[in-house]
């Protein structure tokens, strides 16, 4: 396995990959992928992927943004890991772990000090790679969203 940045040739592998983390995003993950090799995606600013060397399969992602204003961040602006996936039958095997470790030399190279990112409270197993790995939960948050009347 190695991980290397991504190409526009992987353009097609990567979408695929992102609907098998977020199947909700099948109808836009093309479009999102295409505008990141524009660069016009404002949600995605460094993607690195995992390939099987033997069969060179992309078997794994990280999403990289920079965002502002991060809780018990002590920079105005930090890398945030948007998204991390292996695929299935990979996971267990340190992938996740080296591509984490690739987002950290990633934002050392980009003169941050700090690399933030979060997880949905019932994911156990990604919350608990993340504080295997040096990160420090900072807050649990419930997001609410109320539907509001409106005229039509």
């Amino acid at each position: 396995m190695r991980i290397r940045k991504i190409q526009s040739r992987d353009a097609f592998a990567w979408s695929a990959l992102r609907i098998a983390f977020l199947p909700e995003i099948k109808d836009i993950s093309q479009q999102e992928v295409n505008d990141f090799f524009l660069g016009a995606n404002p949600n995605v600013k460094e993607v690195f992927i995992a390939v099987d060397d033997t069969r060179q399969d992309i078997i794994g992602f990280i999403e990289l943004n920079l965002r502002d204003n991060i809780p018990g961040s002590h920079q105005q602006t930090t890398p945030y890991i948007e998204a991390l996936f292996v695929s299935p039958n990979y996971q267990g095997q340190g992938i996740g772990k080296a591509l984490i470790k690739t987002a950290e030399n990633w934002s050392i190279e980009e003169g941050f000090h700090e690399l933030g990112s979060d997880a949905p409270i019932t994911n156990e197993k990604s919350i608990n790679l993340h504080k295997q790995l040096g990160f420090t939960e900072i807050e649990r948050v419930v997001c609410l969203l109320k539907r509001l009347p409106h005229d039509t």
